[in-house]
C-alpha cells in the first residue's frame, strides 16, 4: 500500500472544496481536495517532488510528487487579474523541492485591496482511480507542519 501525506501549504482556516465561491473548485472541475483561507502570506511546498507548473502571474503552481500524484495550489481567487503584481516567486519550474519548502509569498492585504478573495484551494487533479482521500478535520493548519490530505492506494 502506498500513503502519500501533503502538508498545508498555508497557515489559515480549512475550508472544505465544496464552500469555496468559485464552482470551478467547488464543483470539483479540476478535481478534489481542500482550501485554506490564508492568515499568512507565504505558500510552502505540499509535498516533495518537482515544480512542475508555475503560472505566470504567480498565482497557482503543482508539484508532482510520488508515483507520479500532482497538486495544485491555487493562491486565492481570480488573482491571475492581478497578473503577477502582489507574488514573489521563490522557486522556478524545474526545481526540486522538499515538503514544507518555501515556493511563493503572496501580499494578502494587495489581493483584498484588490477586491479578491485569498482563499486558496488545494486540488488533486487527475488522481487515478484505486487512491483514497482522507482530508483533516482540524479547523486551522499551519504551513509545512500539519497533515492536510492523505492519499493511500
Amino acid at each position: 500500500m502506498t500513503r502519500l501525506e501533503l502538508l498545508a501549504p498555508m497557515t489559515g482556516r480549512v475550508v472544505p472544496m465544496e464552500e469555496v465561491p468559485d464552482p470551478v473548485f467547488s464543483e470539483k472541475m479540476l478535481g478534489d481536495g481542500l482550501a485554506i483561507e490564508p492568515s499568512e502570506g507565504l505558500a510552502v511546498a505540499p509535498m516533495a517532488g518537482s515544480l512542475v507548473v508555475f503560472h505566470s502571474a504567480g498565482h497557482a503552481f503543482a508539484i508532482e510528487g510520488p508515483e507520479s500524484v500532482s497538486v495544485l495550489v491555487h493562491l486565492g481567487l481570480e488573482t491571475v487579474s492581478l497578473k503577477g503584481a502582489g507574488f514573489e516567486r521563490l522557486a522556478e519550474v524545474g526545481d526540486t523541492v522538499a515538503a514544507g519548502q518555501p515556493i511563493v509569498k503572496m501580499d494578502l492585504a494587495a489581493i483584498a485591496a484588490a477586491g479578491l478573495r485569498s482563499i486558496s484551494p488545494i486540488v488533486l487533479p487527475q488522481l487515478d482511480e484505486g487512491w483514497r482521500i482522507s482530508k483533516t478535520n482540524a479547523a486551522t493548519v499551519q504551513a509545512g507542519r500539519d497533515v492536510l490530505i492523505t492519499i493511500e492506494r
